[in-house]
């Protein structure tokens, strides 16, 4: 089972191309736009992957997974940031028998550490929309049924 680690706050704001308070309420729902489009990839995906969201802070006003997403995770970062959070599981995987975790963010210091640690990176770009985001991975798994 394949881990994918998505920098959820990062990839929205490049993804949707903002930031900042005044933009907080689209930031909220452009946030659960990812988590559905994610929990969509995930039905398709049941037992070839997972998948965890991190957002930094303590949580948003939604904070349900969408239903039949089992291997789909939303975590939200609370008193540190979620690059830490995501850096823990690249780390993990490395050393457990989870395998390789690919880390899913346009930063790209969290990309290079991501590698160091012996994950992947898949990197985000401005400009991309997010069902490239998503092809990509989907793609990954293409005939291997």
């Amino acid at each position: 089972m394949r881990l994918y680690c998505v920098d959820g706050t990062n990839v929205v704001r490049v993804l949707w191309g903002y930031g900042g308070e005044q933009f907080r309420e689209q930031e909220e729902s452009d946030c659960l736009t990812l988590v559905e489009s994610f929990a969509v990839l995930c039905r398709g995906l049941a037992g070839r992957a997972e998948v965890e969201i991190f957002f930094d802070g303590e949580g948003r006003r939604w904070k349900r997974v969408p239903q039949g997403t089992a291997n789909l995770r939303v975590r939200f970062s609370w008193e540190e940031l979620a690059d830490a959070l995501i850096l823990d599981r690249v780390r993990a995987g490395s050393f457990g028998r989870e395998g390789r975790v690919t880390v899913v963010t346009a930063d790209g210091e969290l990309g290079r550490r991501a590698r160091e640690e012996g994950g992947r990176w898949l990197a985000v770009r401005h400009g991309e929309g997010l069902e490239r985001v998503l092809r990509s991975i989907e793609g990954r798994f293409a005939g291997k049924e």
